[in-house]
């Protein structure tokens, strides 16, 4: 009964907060509209996305030395443009990680701006500046709820039922003898 109470009350998975895609895209959709406000019209759209690797893990042996364990992480870049009657022009950039869940939901994490410009100096703190509409995508709300599987949780939930177990077998197998 004890290893029941156990395994079951073993958190396998451990939830986090993310922000969701349509949250993201929301916030974008609000810039554009506080531009068109301001007399900008949308120009254009750029993504890029990059492979940044990074280390997860490291290990050492006698015969083969230092080893690292590598993953990828994918970070992709929108670029918005924006121009007025008067040619004037202002572009800004936000980075993010795009993630889904073996579920299928979609959500973003790392949202930062990594980039605003205005071509008049004057339009600079207006539209660039710390209290911008733009700026607010620094602080999207992790409006999300996901779950990811714990291994250091999982494998000890099911080593602390299979070794009791064999050792209780084992002794009723021993003992019927």
């Amino acid at each position: 009964m004890l290893l029941g109470v156990l395994f079951f009350f073993t958190s396998c998975m451990d939830t986090y907060n993310v922000t969701k895609r349509s949250t993201y895209e929301k916030s974008v959709q609000s810039i554009r509209s506080q531009m068109a406000i301001n007399g900008f019209s949308s120009t254009g759209v750029s993504t890029s996305t990059r492979n940044e690797t990074v280390v997860t893990g490291t290990s050492y042996s006698k015969y083969t030395g230092y080893g690292t364990r590598m993953e990828n992480n994918y970070i992709t870049q929108d670029t918005y443009q924006f121009t007025d009657t008067l040619g004037n022009t202002m572009s800004y950039s936000v980075s993010y990680s795009a993630k889904q869940t073996e579920g299928g939901i979609s959500y973003v994490e790392n949202v930062e701006l990594c980039g605003c410009e205005t071509s008049n100096p004057k339009d600079y703190e207006r539209f660039c500046g710390v209290g911008s509409t733009v700026r607010r995508i620094n602080n999207l709300p992790k409006d999300q709820e996901i779950e990811k599987v714990n291994m250091l949780n999982t494998t000890l939930a099911i080593s602390a039922i299979i070794i009791p177990l064999s050792f209780i077998v084992t002794w009723l197998a021993f003992k019927t003898i």
